[in-house]
This record gives C-alpha cells, structure tokens and sequence, in this order.
C-alpha cells in the first residue's frame, strides 16, 4: 500500500482536487488502476456516482490531468523513493496508517492522501498546534514579536508549525526549540532537496527535536506553485493562525486566507501604519479576516482558551500596579522588578505574590513575568 501512496504523490501535484476525488472514490488502488490504464474521461465519468458534481468542461479537465499523470507514469520510480526517504531516516506516513492528522480532512478532496516524514511524526496529531508565518524580509520588531510570541505559546504546550522559510517562520522555530518546545516544518519540495538553503542547519535540529515534513517525494524540487499549495497545509494542520508580519501581497496572506476558509482562527499583529512589512497584516485586521493580536492574553484567546478577566485590575493597589508595570514577558528577578518599580525587596514580594494569586503574573526559576 506505501509503494501505491509514493506512486500517486509522484503522479499528481499538491492541492490537486480532481486527483483527490479520485482517490477517495475509487480508493488508491482502483484509481492508480485507471491511471495506469487507457481509459478515457469518458468511459472513467461512467464509473463516478450517480450525484457526482460535473462543471461545463469537466470532461476536458479530466481528459487533461489523466494525460498528465500517464506521462508522469512512464518515470515514476515509486521503491527509490521509498528507499530515499528510508535512508534519510524518515517514512511516508498514508491516511491509511492510525496516526494519519486527522486536522487535514478540512481540505477535502484537496488533501494529500500521504506525507514524507523526516523526525517525530506523532507531533502532527499534537493536542494545540499553532501556525506561526510571516516575512521573510522582517524587521528586527517583527523578529522579536516572532520570538515572544512563541515563547509563550510554548510555555503553554502549543506546537510551533511553520515553514521554515527565512525571517518569521525561521525566527518561529528556533524560539520553541530554544524555550523547550516542539516545531513542524512544512516543505515545498523533497526532504532531500530542502530549502533554503541557508536554513540547513536549522532544518537539521528541527529533524532531530521536531519535524520536517512534505506531500512531494524525495528528488521534487520546490517550485512556486508548490510553495502556494504548501500553505494549506501550514493553515489546516494548525487550529490556529498567526501573522506577525507580512506585505500587503505574500504567501503569509496567502495561508492566512486558507486558514480562514477552513474556519481556523487567524491572528495578526499590527505595525507601524506606514510599514509596508506590516501592511498585509492592517489588511487582514481591516478586512475582518483576522484578530488583532497585541498581548500574550490576545494568543491565548485566539487559541480558544480562557482569559483571565480584567475585574481584578479596577481593586489594585499602587504597590500592585508598580510591579506588574516593572514586569514584562521576559522573567525578572525579584531585585530587578524591586529596583524598577522603586519598591523595597519586601514590598516588591508581597505584591508579586498576591498578583500571582489572581492570575496576573506568573513565576518560574527565572523570575517573574506577565503571561
């Protein structure tokens, strides 16, 4: 069943849905039967359910991709892909198996029928999964929005996914790995042809602590339709969205509007008004495709959990106040908030404590900080 699924990723191309009916009618077995044989559009519509949705043109359409995926036929080498895919330490991972994300089945009959896996496929089926996209070209705001963001997203168990591109999704994933957490990469092409290539280094730690995964076979080079077609799975496989910078036209907006055809949450973070890094992010905020997505508590309420309410802020002393003003999502020492605040270390404690107990601050080894 593997050598059928590797063969139908080399004959089709992500996001193809007509290769998606197929699969899923006639099952991967009786559809690569029909590719692998002469029948025509024609003769093969017979064979579609009675209620089947046929577009004006559709025969044509069918026609076309059946010729398209008989000249793939003639190449593709399904076993050496199997055996690459082995012998970089990875598998294909098929709707058929048990673990198989379950998130996907949103893209319908656009959904890949398998992926190649290189690191810890059971990430995918996490139980908070939070896509994290932006510029490649981002500024040093929107890279440490990028890294604070996912510090506290992993502080809270969420799964950083990404795709590993440079800027925001690079910025994405080196902060889970360094705050504990864990991260998917989704690739464009190959898992041995990955790209950037000035982001190997950072690929081969996402092997070894998360994962890389992607709907081509070893040897598929990325191309720009694969990389647009990759963004669905970046949107589908989070149960939520974050932009944290983006131009007006990018592949972030991009995901971002799959994410929210798919009903998943978005989030964006604004900008300077006149930053055109920012720009697509105002859009998605103005246009009402996304929330605007200014504090960790905003994250969190994105993500579907509950917030503390602010009732507690309106009863809160001044020595209260001044600490959680001194505080900010970086841990900080007890002497350090004491000195900030211009608090004395006993008054400093006692009020870091109470706020701890209504929630407003959290503490660890490191420190204090606000959630």
């Amino acid at each position: 069943m593997q050598e059928s699924y590797a063969l139908w990723s080399l004959l089709t191309e992500p996001g193809d849905s007509l290769a998606g009916y197929l699969r899923t009618t006639f099952g991967i077995t009786l559809a690569i039967g029909y590719v692998s044989s002469s029948i025509s559009a024609k003769e093969l519509i017979k064979k579609f359910p009675e209620d089947a949705f046929r577009a004006p043109g559709f025969e044509n359409t069918l026609q076309e991709n059946l010729d398209c995926y008989r000249r793939r036929l003639r190449t593709a080498n399904p076993v050496a892909a199997l055996e690459a895919i082995a012998k970089l330490g990875g598998c294909l991972l098929t709707e058929q198996d048990d673990d198989w994300p379950i998130r996907l089945g949103d893209l319908g009959n656009s959904a890949p029928g398998s992926l190649w896996c290189l690191g810890d496929r059971s990430l995918l089926n996490s139980s908070h999964l939070l896509s994290v996209i932006g510029s490649r070209l981002a500024s040093d705001y929107g890279l440490d929005l990028a890294k604070d963001m996912v510090r506290f997203a992993v502080s809270d168990n969420w799964t950083i996914v990404s795709g590993g591109a440079v800027g925001v999704d690079a910025m994405a994933a080196v902060s889970a790995m360094e705050h504990g957490g864990k991260t998917i990469a989704v690739m464009a092409g190959g898992l041995d042809r990955l790209y950037p290539k000035q982001n190997l280094d950072l690929f081969r730690m996402i092997e070894d602590s998360g994962l890389l995964v992607s709907e081509m076979a070893p040897g598929v080079a990325p191309s720009r339709w694969r990389f647009l077609q990759r963004n669905r799975l970046i949107a589908a496989l989070g149960d939520a969205t974050l932009v944290v910078e983006a131009g007006f036209r990018s592949g972030s907006i991009n995901t971002a509007y799959h994410a929210g055809e798919l009903g998943r949450p978005v989030g964006a973070v604004p900008g300077r008004i006149d930053s055109v890094r920012s720009a697509g992010c105002h859009r998605l905020i103005r246009e009402g495709r996304a929330e605007l997505i200014a504090t960790p508590s905003h994250l969190r309420e994105l993500m579907g959990e509950k917030v503390i309410e602010a009732q507690h802020f309106k009863n809160l002393q001044s020595e209260q106040i001044r600490a959680l003003d001194a505080l900010g999502t970086e841990p900080m020492n007890l002497e350090a908030v004491a000195t900030s605040a211009g608090l004395t270390l006993f008054e400093a404690e006692t009020a870091l404590s109470s706020l701890n107990q209504m929630q407003l601050v959290v503490t660890n080894k490191h420190g204090w900080a606000k959630p």
